[in-house]
């Protein structure tokens, strides 16, 4: 029977090298819990008083903080009797962009300097063809790069290699500058959002893009591709697969084009029954 003991697990978190962000996420959600004790009981029984209180997701985190901290504190929980306490929410159509209307951004004309455009434009490329995140991307150095790959210093302090095309790695003069730079120094993340925020408008783009929203969307081409999702997620820096899995868009078209695919072996049942028999009758069976 423990106590919750905030200030030694934040260091053990910051030990295991994650990132501020999650260290804070996690110990906002420890200070929810008003528990004396860790275990299963008390666990259940406070879950059940904050399900109408909280949103899903934040019903996840919390959960996720907990779990942490048992394994902190090398404490047995059983955790399927409460994680069946948290509600299961739909996974939401978030936006990606195309290739397509990566080239609209390319084109669209700013009032910037020619070698700062082709500077945004790089940006740009890199982040759909590559899934960095923003903080990765600005902190990419020539030297980086080396025999195809390009070395990353990710989320939590940790390091990975991707693989990086031709019409990339022709960008990389192996110096110990960094690739994308302002007059002042180093590209920073406001900038970078900035840029994205006027390129989106000058294109016409009638969607809330986001340096985030190249990362899913890189997410999406590959999977389209027919690339394997555990390489996918080795690329992105994912921990956990089921992060990757919910980076992957599906557009409501190709949701039925997956699901018709049901009836080709057998007729759909009656129309009064079946609300996609009407559109499926005019499908060429073969």
């Amino acid at each position: 029977m423990v106590k919750i003991n905030l200030k030694e697990y934040q260091k053990w978190l910051e030990r295991r090298n994650l990132s501020q962000k999650t260290v804070q996420i996690y110990s906002w959600a420890l200070q929810k819990y008003r528990k004396k004790e860790v275990d299963t009981t008390e666990i259940v029984n406070f879950f059940k008083e904050i399900l109408s209180k909280y949103h899903p997701n934040s019903l996840k985190c919390i959960l996720r903080a907990l779990s942490s901290y048992a394994k902190f504190e090398k404490i047995s929980i059983e955790w399927e009797l409460i994680t069946r306490l948290v509600p299961v929410v739909q996974q939401k159509f978030f936006t990606t962009i195309d290739e397509t209307e990566l080239v609209r951004l390319k084109q669209a004309k700013t009032k910037n300097k020619s070698s700062t455009t082709q500077r945004d434009n790089l940006m740009l490329v890199f982040l759909l063809y590559t899934g960095v995140r923003v903080g990765e991307l600005i902190n990419i150095r020539h030297c980086d790069y080396q025999n195809g790959s390009l070395w990353i210093h990710g989320k939590g302090n940790k390091f990975r290699y991707i693989p990086l095309p031709d019409f990339l790695a022709k960008h990389f003069n192996g110096s110990s500058d960094y690739l994308f730079k302002t007059l002042r120094g180093q590209m920073d993340k406001k900038g970078v959002w900035s840029m994205i925020k006027k390129k989106v408008k000058r294109a016409g783009l009638d969607k809330r893009i986001s340096p985030h929203t190249f990362r899913r969307s890189f997410a999406t081409l590959s999977n389209k591709m027919g690339i394997r999702l555990t390489t996918i997620q080795k690329v992105l820096g994912h921990s956990d697969i089921q992060t990757t899995s919910s980076y992957i868009h599906n557009s409501y078209e190709e949701i039925y084009q997956d699901y018709s695919k049901l009836w080709i072996s057998s007729p759909p049942p009656p129309q009064s029954l079946h609300p996609l028999s009407a559109s499926l009758k005019s499908r060429k069976i073969n």
